[in-house]
């Protein structure tokens, strides 16, 4: 059976202080610290790309395990903002740097903060009908391309980041259960005009407010399972005033919901993964993920913990 078997992440050298940002931009420096929750953003520098992030995330990933490049069947690059526009597609620019058989299959999918849970079910859905063992899964959505930085409803929030998910036959997480959902009536929320990202963050803190919640009870129910039979939920780090309310909302354990906003803000598609990669050492028995945001789109899935 296919599942997670190991995460690997990447955060750029370069950061901004975000206390500096609210003074730029006359945000008042108490909501930037207890509503955003974020005090530093890493940001991509000049030299960093959607590809060479996700090629520093996989050589970390082989600090910890042992990757047999000839065995990697399968690359999957979730991401809205790829280099060169997406052609030709970033998944086989990170096939070239890492050097893989010409028999492996590439893809990128276009998705934001939802992504990770998204791309999961893609990926090893992809590799179960196909008969493959091993395949690798990136998360990069260096939003600073794409910020206005005089804008202080997005350029306080963001940050960038990238992940590699390594899919195998000898997993330690496999899905029990998921559940996806759209609204595309309300993409306007989110968007990018001229290039540039424009977000209501009213319609968006709505929106997750009332849709989040619906959804983890509803797949708790699908599951027959109850909020106390997950370990641990690794929430889209939105903000922290967002998950507070989520978190308040649904009924679930502050101490079973970490926050990791404060030193790296919102990171689109690898936040969930970047909160994961922390969570793997701890052997959790279930652990609820849940993604939220452009499209509008929200995804929770459960995964498991094999023994």
């Amino acid at each position: 059976m296919l599942g997670i078997q190991s995460i690997a992440s990447y955060l750029p050298k370069d950061s901004v202080d975000n206390m500096h940002q609210a003074d730029r931009l006359g945000a008042d420096r108490d909501f930037v610290q207890h509503k955003i929750g974020v005090s530093t953003l890493p940001r991509a520098e000049e030299h960093d790309s959607v590809v060479s992030m996700c090629v520093a995330a996989f050589k970390q990933l082989c600090k910890k395990e042992s990757v047999d490049l000839n065995e990697i069947e399968c690359v999957v690059l979730c991401t809205q903002n790829p280099d060169g526009g997406g052609l030709p597609h970033n998944s086989a620019l990170i096939h070239a740097e890492l050097g893989l058989s010409e028999e492996c299959a590439c893809f990128d999918i276009g998705l934001g903060c939802s992504g990770y849970v998204y791309g999961l079910s893609v990926i090893q859905s992809f590799m179960s009908v196909n008969g493959m063992k091993k395949g690798l899964f990136f998360t990069c959505d260096p939003y600073s391309k794409i910020l206005n930085h005089d804008d202080k409803n997005t350029c306080l929030l963001f940050g960038d980041a990238a992940s590699v998910t390594l899919i195998s036959d000898t997993p330690c997480y496999i899905l029990e259960k998921a559940q996806f959902s759209t609204k595309g009536s309300a993409s306007d929320a989110l968007v990018k005009n001229d290039g540039i990202l424009e977000m209501n963050g009213r319609a968006v803190f709505n929106f997750a407010l009332q849709e989040v919640p619906k959804q983890i009870t509803s797949i708790l129910n699908k599951a027959e399972l109850c909020i106390e039979d997950i370990d641990v939920f690794l929430l889209h780090q939105g903000s922290r005033f967002m998950l507070e309310n989520i978190i308040k909302r649904t009924k679930i354990s502050e101490e079973k919901t970490p926050i990791n906003l404060l030193q790296t803000g919102n990171t689109v598609s690898s936040s969930i993964p970047l909160l994961l990669e922390s969570e793997l050492s701890n052997h959790s028995n279930r652990i609820l993920m849940s993604g939220f945001g452009v499209g509008l789109s929200w995804a929770t899935a459960i995964y498991r913990l094999v023994k």
